[in-house]
């Protein structure tokens, strides 16, 4: 079963795990807590592990007797990078980069993960990662708005929504969602007037509520971040 790989992304609001076999996503659970994980891991596929918010993966993993390939802090990346404090860069910005350097290892793309914060990094087409930018995502946005406020309500991101809101809930879905839109589209433009042939990943989470429609070179893939977890784990074991 050596040409199977299990890779769990332990992220800051569930764990999402990826099956791999001869390189291509076969089957994906998505976890809220261990207990979901019950029969679904065997020692016969070796595990692939990210973990950077669910804290008593490790233990888990350990007490039932499992080993896995660590890849939280990366020694030997399959990109260069530019980034002057690679220690506190992310490891799920450096999973998207590592897959999409091994989707297009030869082109201009841009990678926006849109989960817990919004994040957008760029790799050149000499596989070169440029870094980017982080923001607060759609879940934190709504919460800073009624957590800060005395009387805004807590809301939740919402598939439709326009300019000008005719109530206090219209008016927040409007601004939190309409201004995550702007900030997708403002990127996607400046990167793409000084890099010729862009493309544009739209990852995470809450990528599906954004529609750019048939635009070209634009793709969704909410599975990103597995796919690099897994080329990392190919390129440090190669």
């Amino acid at each position: 079963m050596n040409n199977q790989v299990l890779v769990i992304d332990g992220g800051n609001t569930h764990l999402k795990l990826g099956w791999f076999v001869d390189g291509t996503l076969t089957k994906l659970l998505r976890a809220e807590n261990m207990l979901h994980l019950e029969g679904e891991l065997t020692l016969e596929i070796p595990i692939a592990l990210a973990n950077v918010g669910s804290f008593g993966l490790d233990a888990y993993l350990k007490e039932k007797g499992f080993s896995w390939i660590d890849i939280t802090l990366p020694q030997l990346l399959p990109f260069k990078h530019h980034y002057k404090t690679p220690s506190t860069l992310g490891i799920d910005r450096v999973c998207n980069m590592a897959a999409v350097y091994m989707l297009h290892p030869k082109r201009n793309v841009l990678v926006m993960d849109l989960g817990t914060c919004l994040k957008i990094d760029f790799m050149d087409a000499y596989g070169v990662y440029r870094g980017g930018t982080i923001s607060p995502g759609c879940s934190m946005r709504f919460k800073s708005l009624h957590h800060y406020t005395a009387h805004l309500p807590l809301l939740t991101a919402e598939k439709s929504w326009g300019l000008a809101g005719k109530s206090t809930h219209e008016s927040l879905i409007f601004g939190v969602m309409g201004g995550i839109q702007a900030e997708l589209e403002f990127n996607m433009e400046a990167y793409a007037k000084v890099n010729q042939d862009l493309i544009v990943y739209l990852t995470g989470g809450d990528a599906h509520y954004f529609d750019f429609g048939q635009k070209k070179s634009i793709f969704v893939d909410e599975n990103l971040t597995l796919k690099g977890i897994y080329a990392l784990y190919r390129f440090q074991n190669s």
